[in-house]
């Protein structure tokens, strides 16, 4: 097991913040920091905020853990309201999805194992819905590819 690059301390709010449509990420890890095992992103999510439809990934296990407000996050078949304190294991290939369909604002911790180059997907987002635009689907397609995102349908039960 090799330990991080360097120490990481940040403060409430500290990190790189990124803008992706009415939400916010800020990043508290990346993969460079952790030698590519663990990213850590905080995520502010508005009420009906920006939000990723559901989706998996076959490379990596990604966890949320629900800071404040209410997030509803799905998993597999299963959707989930979670309170703050709440956690979910998303194994790869489950599909998954999350969005705050509350009144107030709410904060994620999200997590990735192998980190890879996860922020590259948040930042090329950022770009592709700068100034309020909607991204175009056949960009955003090739985004989520590039770093191991595919959309899937859910079979509603």
């Amino acid at each position: 097991m090799t330990l991080p690059i360097k120490e990481i301390v940040l403060a409430p709010e500290e990190g790189n913040h990124l803008t992706i449509g009415n939400s916010e990420v800020t990043f508290k890890a990346v993969g460079s920091d952790t030698h590519g095992h663990l990213g850590v992103f905080e995520n502010l999510i508005q009420p009906g905020g920006t939000a990723p439809g559901p989706h998996i990934h076959r490379h990596m296990e990604e966890m949320f853990y629900v800071l404040e407000g209410e997030v509803e996050i799905l998993v597999g078949h299963q959707k989930v309201q979670g309170q703050p304190g709440a956690f979910v294991l998303v194994p790869r290939g489950t599909p998954h999805a999350f969005a705050n369909r509350g009144t107030k604002p709410a904060k994620l911790l999200i997590m990735f194992t192998p980190a890879g180059e996860r922020e590259k997907y948040f930042e090329g987002l950022a770009e592709l819905m700068k100034n309020g635009q909607k991204p175009n689907k056949e960009a955003l397609l090739e985004l989520m590819r590039r770093f191991d995102q595919e959309p899937v349908e859910i079979e509603q039960a």
